[in-house]
Formats: C-alpha cells, structure tokens, sequence
C-alpha cells in the first residue's frame, strides 16, 4: 500500500489486494481480551447462533486493525496513523472467512513541513467477494528525503 513516499504517490493510484488473512476464533477471543469487548455476537456461540448473522461475527475493528497489519508499509516513509474517515460495517465477517483488502489514493494534501496527508479509500473483502468494510485511513507521510 504505502511503501512510497508522499511525493511519489499520484491521486488515484491502485493498490491491488493483499494476500488473504483468515479470521480466527482465537483472533476474536484475544482482540476481545484487548478491547474489553466480550459482546456475545463475537463470543457466544449459541446467542449467536440466534442472532442476524446465524453465527459469531469478528469485531469490526478488529477487521481494521487486521488491515493496516496487512499493509506493506515502509516505516521510512510513514509518520503516523492520522486517523479514519467514513468507515462502514457493509457485511459480517465470520469465523473463518478469508479477507483480503484493496486501496487507492484518493486525496493528497502537502504540508509546509516536509510531510503529506494521503486520503486513502480501502475496502475489506471477504473470499466472495463481497465488500465487508470500506472507508478512509489518512496517513502522514514523510516526503522523499533529499539526496
């Protein structure tokens, strides 16, 4: 995704999906450790099985976390996470879906100091296909360091 400094990066550039990443009942099980979130969608089985999704699901943000781990990112170029814009929970992920996930630039904003803020569109797919998170990371990047 971002293995490019800001002032190599072109509004539009495609990032191609990664490889795949299966959800784990012990992924859910330690990220509700982590979180505090024991919700009884991501951890009981039988309630869940009742539920609207038929089965657990994964923590949405657990599917994002999973997501900037995916990322093939140069710890040269980023700064920081700056934050997230618009981020929707569109389908559930289940205990053993595979995701994989795409991006692309779509907004670039230099500043003064030598670093850019780059918009990032992402969306998170499960082995269907079918579209389980999408929103924005915006990420302060350095720029390409003179020579």
């Amino acid at each position: 995704m971002l293995d490019k400094y800001f002032d190599q990066l072109s509004v539009g550039d495609v990032f191609a999906g990664t490889r795949g990443r299966t959800v784990t009942e012990t992924d859910i099980a330690l990220f509700s450790a982590v979180s505090g979130d024991w919700n009884p969608l991501h951890n009981d089985a039988a309630f869940a099985a009742q539920g609207p999704f038929g089965s657990r699901i994964a923590h949405g943000l657990l599917l994002v976390s999973m997501m900037t781990g995916m990322a093939p990112i140069s710890g040269a170029a980023v700064v920081a996470l700056y934050g997230f814009d618009k981020v929707r929970f569109v389908h559930p992920v289940l205990l053993g879906d595979t995701i994989t996930y795409t991006s692309k630039i779509a907004g670039l904003q230099p500043k003064g100091d030598g670093r850019g803020l780059a918009d990032v569109d992402f969306q998170i797919c499960n082995q269907d296909g079918a579209v389980c998170v999408a929103g924005t990371i915006k990420i302060l990047l350095h720029r390409t360091p003179a020579s």
